[in-house]
């Protein structure tokens, strides 16, 4: 009996240092701690630089110098010496009317013409035979009055007639209608063998060697580009996007700024004139326009990519001392398509985030590799 009862206490012992042994070994695990993992990221160190800032605006293509060609005399429309579209010079003919009326009416008034010169040459010879006669007093002075007077009233009426032969010419001269400008002619308004009126309109010539872009900026940006112009008629450049960026740029100047804004919509006209001599715009197009302002203005600016909204307004990702990140809230004067100038909120040393990291958020670590300046101005 005591054997069994000494079995059964040495089992109850062993169990119990069984136990213990594993509340010891629960006791020493020690917790595992997640190591933090840096997220790569891409930084640019900011620096004031000297930027080509060019302004973007919206505006419409205007031909240089447009005329409407237009009869000038009533009469059947005979020939059009022309292809549409063609490249016509000035003084070029492009249209005939019929001339037969108006050469019977030049020959008739030559006739009339000729007639009365030879009547006042009759008229000349008998003053001069009177005038000595009247001299030796064997003629009356009344005949000689007489004949002075008829002289002086065919020589008014030369006049008239030669006045009347010039009218003539000029409708007979304007059967051959002729372009008054260089430029590139469209189609013919009315067929051959029409009857037009003096007014009616044949085809339009418009220069288009040179194209001037009409723009309505804010009276606010005229007074940026005013102050802020390296030269007295900044350049443009009007980029025709194709497919495949395959885009074609066109380059001109600002000529005209006016001098009142509208009071409706606060905006000042302004015109440029660009270079069209391969004839790749055409009057009337809405164009994209860039307007260079200066290079010379030292800045602290980022890609406007790099900007975000919050609800505090606009915001840059910064990486700090420890390569953590920081969400750092600015303030720009000027965006356009190709650069954000910064006014506050970052300083040069800043290290700011290029590009898109997903969750990124304030105090991620990160690690970062400097990469070039992702403004790109010319």
């Amino acid at each position: 009996m005591f054997l069994k009862n000494g079995s059964v206490l040495k089992t109850m012992l062993l169990l119990s240092l069984f136990a213990l042994s594993a509340c010891d070994n629960k006791t020493e695990e020690k917790p595992t701690v997640e190591k933090e993992t840096a997220v790569a990221v891409k930084v640019h160190t900011l620096k004031k630089e000297r930027y080509a800032i060019w302004v973007d605006f919206s505006g419409k293509t205007q031909a240089v110098d447009e005329v409407m060609v237009i009869s000038r005399v009533t009469g059947e429309l005979k020939a059009r010496l022309f292809t549409p579209g063609d490249t016509v010079k000035k003084e070029q003919i492009l249209f005939e009317i019929d001339k037969r009326e108006y050469q019977a009416i030049w020959d008739q008034k030559n006739a009339i013409l000729q007639k009365d010169k030879a009547s006042l040459g009759l008229a000349i010879a008998n003053v001069k035979r009177y005038e000595p006669l009247v001299k030796e007093q064997l003629a009356p002075r009344e005949k000689l009055d007489e004949l002075l007077a008829t002289q002086k009233q065919l020589e008014a009426t030369i006049q008239a007639d030669l006045a009347s032969l010039e009218t003539a010419a000029l409708n007979l001269e304007y059967c051959d209608m002729k372009a008054s400008i260089d430029g590139q002619i469209g189609k013919e308004l009315v067929l051959m063998g029409n009857t037009v009126n003096a007014g009616t309109q044949l085809a339009k010539i418009v220069q288009t060697d040179f194209l001037y872009v009409n723009i309505n900026p804010s009276a606010h940006e005229v007074a940026l580009i005013k102050k802020y112009k390296s030269s007295k008629h900044p350049k443009i450049k009007v980029i025709l996007k194709g497919r495949n960026g395959t885009n074609i740029e066109l380059s001109g100047e600002i000529d005209f700024i006016d001098n009142v804004s509208n009071t409706s919509t606060g905006t000042v006209a302004m015109r440029a004139k660009i270079d069209n001599k391969e004839h790749l715009l055409f009057p009337g197009t809405y164009v994209e326009m860039k307007v260079f302002v200066t290079d010379e203005l030292p800045v602290l600016a980022v890609h406007p990519d790099q900007i975000s909204q919050n609800q505090q307004g606009e915001y840059v990702l910064v990486v700090n001392k420890e390569n953590r990140i920081k969400t750092r809230q600015v303030k720009t004067s000027y965006v356009n398509n190709d650069l954000a100038i910064v006014s506050d909120g970052l300083h040069e040393g800043d290290r700011v985030v290029v590009g898109t990291v997903n969750a990124l958020r304030n105090d991620v670590l990160v690690t970062a590799t400097e990469v070039d300046n992702p403004i790109r101005t010319k």
